[in-house]
């Protein structure tokens, strides 16, 4: 089973706002937004060190775009 910790973090507003916003696009809780986040972050780090890369393809032109992390 899981243990849990409980965090305290400064965000700015336009942080907090945007964290905010997506958990009510999503209907999910801040805490879950958060959560998202790092494994989001975890797994595209991870990606781009095993020599992956992450690109944007634009559905109109067909164009791509590779993102670049740090």
């Amino acid at each position: 089973m899981s243990s849990y910790s409980k965090v305290s973090m400064n965000l700015s507003d336009e942080v907090l706002g945007a964290a905010r916003d997506i958990a009510e696009r999503d209907h999910v809780t801040l805490t879950e937004v958060f959560r998202r986040s790092i494994s989001t972050q975890v797994f595209l780090e991870d990606a781009q060190r095993e020599g992956k890369s992450v690109m944007l393809r634009d559905e109109k032109s067909g164009t791509l775009e590779r993102v670049h992390f740090r």
